[in-house]
Parts: structure tokens; C-alpha cells; sequence
């Protein structure tokens, strides 16, 4: 964990230690049990609890008078799992992408309505890049952001695509229907390749990884010096999306569905 030098916000602390308060041991507890373990007052306590309740995080019991978590917590779960699980299943593969290359390898996933950088295998010398796993990009942003939000909704994409695309270098696409445009030959095409419009001299290509239920879970990607990848890209592309595809069936999913 990275040592952040900025104050905490005391209401949200106090809703933390409120909800680490509860265990396997002890799944059920009241105000006043939770008041003494945080040495919260009670009525701050009830107050927190109140808001908690609205938005899933606990469950209030009217017959015991307790509470316990709510299952909005399993969708952080489900969400940090699925994190974990393709991390875990991509590393070795993606390492391999890496070594066949000789260029960055990145993975992102959606995380609300931006991307976030799971997974970096960095170029062993040259032009190395700003990203860093745990970093939070928008989704008009290099190769991987493009890539996953060909795959929503459209409502979803629209109602993304209502925020001012940031131009990063003169030649960054910020125009609605453009993007549409590419959004939708992306989905058609399987991949993504991008040079000059997040970072002048930088060339990606990226493409999706599909869960059990064939949905896109995840983005990867090679980046590198587009005086190098341009001349590799034909031969990258097929090594990516071997990668891409290998990924997939190791999280259950299957082509033919």
C-alpha cells in the first residue's frame, strides 16, 4: 500500500472501522455492540449504520434488532476476486507476450466509468511509459480503454461518451461520432490499434479477454515506440490475440458460445 500524504476524511474512517467490526465470529451485532467496539457514539453510529443501509452495504434485522453486512459487499467481492483470479491466470502468458515482443504488455479492467491498470511487463530497455498497475485511466486512453468500451452497452456508451473527450496530442480523435465509429469496427475486428494519440512516437495494439458468459472482462495490449511497432504490427497482431484468446478460455470461456 502506497503511503498517501493527505488527511482522512473522520466520517469515512468512522464507517470503516463500523463495518470491520463485523466477523465470521460475529455476523450479527447492535448500535451499542458496535458503539463500544469503535468507541463510536451511538447516535453517530445509528447515523453511519442509516446511510449504510440506503446504499446495500448493511442489512438491518427488525426481529434480533441488529445488523449485519449487506450484499452489496459480495459485488466488491465478486469485482476484487474476478481482479485477482485474471491476474493470476494471465501473468504467465502475458510474460510470454512480453518475451516474444520485446515490448510493454498492459492489462486493464473497467472499474466504474474509467479503466484500471492491472497488470505491467515493461520493455527491458528504450521508452518506458507512465502507467502503473493500479492507475486509473479514462476509457478514451491508449489501446485498452477503447477496447473495453466497445463491448458496453450502448446506453452505456453514450451516456460515457456525454463527458469531453481529453485531447492528449493533436492527433487524438475527441469527436462523438468518430469514436463511434471506431468503436464499432473494433468490436468487428477483435483488436485495436492506436499510434500518436495518447503519446506522440507511441504506437498499441490491444484487444479483449472474454469471461464464462462471454462477456469482456479485461483488455491487453502491446505498446512500444511506434518506429518499432509499426514494423511489427503484423507481426504482433497474431501474437496478441493468441494471448488474448488463450486468456479467455483459461476464464471459462469458450468460442463457440
Amino acid at each position: 500500500m502506497r503511503d498517501v500524504n493527505m488527511g482522512s476524511i473522520r466520517s469515512i474512517d468512522r464507517a470503516i472501522d463500523i463495518l470491520q467490526t463485523f466477523s465470521i465470529e460475529k455476523p450479527y451485532l447492535t448500535v451499542e455492540e458496535i458503539a463500544k467496539a469503535t468507541k463510536i457514539p451511538n447516535s453517530t453510529v445509528y447515523r453511519i449504520l442509516c446511510t449504510l443501509e440506503r446504499r446495500g452495504l448493511v442489512q438491518f434485522d427488525e426481529k434480533t434488532a441488529t445488523y449485519k453486512l449487506g450484499l452489496r459487499m459480495l459485488e466488491f467481492s465478486y469485482h476484487l476476486n474476478s481482479v485477482l483470479d485474471i491476474k493470476q491466470e494471465a501473468k504467465d502468458l502475458l510474460t510470454e507476450l512480453h518475451q516474444k515482443t520485446n515490448q510493454t504488455v498492459l492489462m486493464a479492467v473497467r472499474e466504474g466509468d474509467q479503466i484500471i491498470y492491472i497488470f505491467k511487463k515493461e520493455k527491458y530497455e528504450g521508452l518506458k511509459f507512465s502507467s502503473y498497475v493500479g492507475q486509473r485511466r479514462p476509457f478514451i486512453y491508449g489501446i485498452l480503454g477503447p477496447v473495453l468500451l466497445a463491448h458496453l452497452p450502448d446506453a452505456e456508451i453514450t451516456r460515457i461518451l456525454s463527458v469531453p473527450v481529453q485531447k492528449h496530442t493533436q492527433y487524438t480523435v475527441t469527436n462523438e461520432e468518430q469514436i463511434l465509429v471506431r468503436l464499432r469496427k473494433i468490436k468487428q475486428d477483435g483488436y485495436y490499434i492506436e499510434s500518436n494519440e495518447t503519446t506522440v512516437g507511441v504506437t498499441g495494439i490491444g484487444a479483449p479477454v472474454f469471461d464464462i458468459n462471454g462477456k469482456v472482462m479485461a483488455a491487453i495490449g502491446v505498446v512500444g515506440p511506434s518506429i518499432q511497432i509499426d514494423d511489427q504490427i503484423e507481426h504482433i497482431k497474431p501474437l496478441l490475440l493468441d494471448t488474448s484468446c488463450r486468456v479467455s478460455l483459461r476464464m471459462g470461456y469458450r468460442s463457440e458460445q
